[in-house]
């Protein structure tokens, strides 16, 4: 058990390091040609980037502690800075959505995904400082599943590029929206799923058609 978290854990983090490296860091760099359209916004580029490279790799090391409840100390500081991280590329992305080159659809979808990753990040936030642990959790699940979003936009347009599927708008489009949505869908499928398949535990009462039968009779009796 202990090992297969470890790689279900590490994993995220080995890919977020390959595309940091490999994508997010080059827009970076103080060169108009290579910044090209996001020049005239590159300090909010630059927010946007950082706050999410921050979350990108700090989500593993969170849902790690979280949920072998060790060094919680150090779980409720790190917590803090993912939440900064968010809230920092989270209002970056917003701005960024408004003033994106590609139509307002691809504006539309890449505005949704950062509202989805706020509320998820402050119901999170809002849920452990209630002692709603369970719910904590959940949420930060679907928190880090929309972080991982930045990579998985990014594997939807290669993807595209690479089958020469549509024009470039409307591969912007299309993942704009793919990018977050299919992995919520496939999160919450598990999450619910696991709770409606599992089995009943013994304390929770089971009603039989008998037995509401003859309570209705009793409380018909009674009247």
């Amino acid at each position: 058990m202990f090992r297969r978290k470890m790689v279900v854990l590490s994993g995220p983090i080995v890919i977020a390091l390959w595309f940091l490296n490999s994508y997010a860091f080059k827009y970076l760099a103080m060169d108009p040609d290579r910044l090209g359209i996001y020049w005239p916004r590159r300090e909010w580029l630059f927010a946007h980037i950082i706050g999410g490279s921050v979350a990108l790799l700090l989500g593993p090391i969170q849902l790690w502690f979280g949920l072998t409840r060790q060094s919680m100390r150090i779980h409720r500081i790190l917590g803090i800075g993912y939440v900064i991280g968010v809230a920092t590329s989270g209002i970056a992305a917003f701005y960024l959505a408004f003033h994106t080159d590609f139509g307002w659809v691809v504006g539309l979808g890449m505005f949704c995904m950062g509202l989805a990753w706020t509320v998820s990040t402050a119901l999170a936030t809002i849920s452990i400082y209630r002692g709603f642990v369970q719910q904590h959790k959940e949420w930060m699940i679907r928190s880090y599943v929309l972080t991982f979003s930045f990579i998985t936009f990014r594997l939807v347009t290669t993807l595209l590029e690479l089958g020469n599927v549509g024009t470039t708008v409307e591969q912007m489009t299309a993942a704009s929206w793919f990018s977050w949505a299919f992995p919520l869908l496939v999160l919450e499928t598990v999450l619910q799923g696991r709770k409606i398949l599992a089995p009943k535990k013994a304390t929770e009462p089971v009603i039989s058609a008998s037995a509401e039968t003859l309570t209705i009779n009793s409380i018909s009796a009674g009247t």
